[in-house]
């Protein structure tokens, strides 16, 4: 296989919204980008001057400024983006490249993934491609647990992130949990990639996220990263609370290492979107959860990648945002002066270290987590494409765009559009009647307390309540 396809097929592995720097910090790759110039947190004017050069945008900032931040749609979409959105045979291009999957040579079945990957991303194939659901996840599978590369794997496991984001709602108890199973496995095995760990607990929280059949499938997950990665050598005591059952390992215990810097980010993250489902759903589980990994998250924001200090000061933020929301009032950690001041030394740390970029990027994000835990206002996101925008004003939202992002990569402008379950995760209900994707009338209802967007979130809840009845059945069916 020549340079240039490993390196494309590489990219098209790692988290399509952004690639691991040397210092730990995300950069995105091969997209121009914008941001709007500093005003309050809730202001959504002008933007600032766009710029071509990619180094310009950076996606951790992004996602925790004061500022107000736009990404265009000229930052998520590249040429390949676009040619995909626009071919007419995605089916036919989709089928070739799950039929190579099942091939010997392994660069045949890395260029099938990419292509999987490709498609996936860019276009929603929940509703047309049903009959290939259970056949597709087989392969993902089969491919990711066979792996003859790094690549290999990489790309399976996204696959199987985008058949969760695509296929994943109707998802059966026995689909979820033997990937579940599969994913924790691969995602705590040290002698794995980095990279591939990453992916799979990247994978792990979108499946649990979508197809968790409620809060309680989600603490469970949520427990075993935090057990496995934020907080290894916190003692394993046993929960006295009901919300959810003790997972059960036949495994012998194991001296837990701690874990790379890429793969304890991803764990944060992972954490981070599991936790806006368990604390909306049952403030008191939340806290009890979040209060045993306090400690651990305090250390994070000491370590030396940027990425782990963000992703654990997004879940201080998260936490924060939310426990007040919870109390009608605001809420104060037992430690919080503690965490207010190591918040503070990191925001005037001296650009000597990092460099002055990842300084900057730093220093941006982390003024947006004092805004909330001192004043109590979120940052604002703003994705704006094709003649839409989308604003992103509550930190549970910013956190699961985050997660989407990475996903999705450009790809996640069509599915906003065109995923339903995009549109019930955010609370968002696209105007598709004008025909002129760009056109002025072509916009969104932004607002999460419409009645459409009320509508929506009350569907999904629905769903899951019917796919945690369902699982009550089996489960007493099996008995």
């Amino acid at each position: 296989m020549s340079g240039s396809n490993t390196n494309e097929l590489l990219r098209a592995a790692l988290n399509a919204g952004r690639v691991p720097s040397s210092s730990g910090r995300s950069t995105s790759g091969n997209r121009s980008s914008r941001k709007a110039t500093p005003k309050s947190p809730r202001s959504v004017a002008a933007s600032r001057d766009v710029s071509d050069n990619e180094e310009d945008f950076d996606d951790a900032a992004s996602m925790a400024s004061d500022d107000t931040w736009v990404i265009n749609e000229t930052s998520e979409e590249t040429a390949e983006d676009v040619a995909m959105e626009n071919t007419d045979n995605w089916q036919d291009t989709l089928q070739s490249a799950l039929d190579t999957l099942g091939e010997k040579r392994v660069g045949t079945r890395e260029r099938g993934l990419a292509t999987v990957a490709q498609v996936m991303a860019h276009v929603y194939v929940g509703e047309a491609m049903e009959g290939r659901r259970l056949a597709s996840l087989e392969a993902l599978k089969k491919c990711a647990k066979t792996a003859k590369s790094q690549i290999e794997g990489m790309l399976a496991l996204r696959g199987i992130a985008l058949w969760f984001i695509n296929f994943g709602v109707d998802a059966s108890a026995n689909e979820y949990t033997e990937v579940k199973v599969f994913l924790k496995t691969l995602a705590r095995d040290k002698h794995l990639s980095p990279h591939v760990r990453v992916m799979a607990l990247a994978a792990l929280g979108v499946a649990s996220f979508v197809s968790g059949a409620d809060y309680n499938d989600a603490a469970e997950v949520l427990k075993f990263v935090g057990d496995w990665f934020i907080h290894p050598d916190a003692p394993r005591a046993e929960d006295d609370d009901d919300a959810f059952e003790q997972e059960e390992s036949e495994e012998e215990e194991e001296e837990l290492e701690p874990a790379p810097a890429a793969v304890m980010r991803q764990a944060l993250e992972t954490y981070g979107l599991l936790m806006t489902v368990v604390v909306d759903a049952n403030v008191r589980v939340a806290e009890k959860m979040f209060d045993r990994a306090f400690d651990a998250h305090l250390e994070a924001l000491a370590a030396d990648s940027i990425e782990v200090r963000l992703a654990a000061a997004q879940n201080f933020a998260l936490m924060h945002s939310e426990l007040s929301r919870q109390e009608n009032g605001r809420f104060e950690f037992d430690r919080q002066d503690e965490l207010v001041g190591t918040l503070s030394a990191i925001k005037h740390q001296s650009s000597k270290r990092h460099g002055r970029r990842d300084t900057h990027a730093q220093r941006s994000a982390v003024r947006g987590v004092l805004q909330t835990i001192e004043n109590g206002e979120a940052p604002e996101l703003k994705l704006a494409f094709r003649g839409r925008s989308v604003s992103f004003a509550d930190w549970p939202r910013i956190l699961r765009l985050h997660a989407f992002r990475a996903v999705l990569g450009g790809g996640i402008n069509r599915q906003f559009v065109d995923n339903p379950l995009l549109g019930q995760v955010f609370e968002v209900v696209f105007d598709t009647g004008a025909d002129d994707m760009g056109s002025s009338e072509a916009r969104m209802v932004v607002s999460p307390n419409s009645t459409l967007a009320k509508a929506r979130a009350v569907n999904m809840r629905k769903k899951r309540e019917a796919r945690h009845s369902s699982r009550t059945l089996e489960n007493d069916d099996s008995d």
